[in-house]
């Protein structure tokens, strides 16, 4: 069962232990770290909610790429994901921001991830191939 960790204007973050999964909603524009000053706290607790293994969806189809401080901080965050043993992660994307897919894949490779991670148009297909 889905529970809600964090619920703001830039962000929402849910986890569920039962298929142990975290779910990412990241929307709009952060222009700076005081736009989500408990970002990483939050990512901190999905964490401990989770097994190693772990799976992620995460929907970044309607966030815009925000400047570089705020990105070197989603790194951060990706990375420690990826300490905490994430499986794959699903991504949902708008096909029609390629800023937003390059932005995104070089966050992952950053962190070391891009191998685990798949984009997709829809929620429905990042399901399935999570559940797979």
């Amino acid at each position: 069962m889905k529970r809600e960790i964090a619920k703001n204007d830039y962000y929402e973050a849910y986890v569920d232990e039962e298929i142990n999964r975290m779910y990412w909603v990241m929307k709009g524009k952060w222009n700076k770290m005081t736009d989500i000053p408990d970002y990483v706290q939050h990512n901190r607790e999905v964490v401990r909610h989770l097994k190693p293994g772990f799976t992620a969806l995460i929907d970044i189809s309607t966030f815009e790429i925000p400047p570089p401080n705020v990105i070197e901080v989603i790194t951060e965050s990706a990375q420690m994901m990826e300490q905490a043993g994430m499986g794959r992660q699903a991504q949902i994307i708008n096909k029609k921001d390629m800023e937003i897919v390059r932005a995104s894949r070089d966050v992952m490779k950053e962190a070391d991830m891009d191998l685990k991670m798949m984009q997709f148009g829809s929620y429905d297909e990042a399901i399935e191939w999570l559940d797979r």
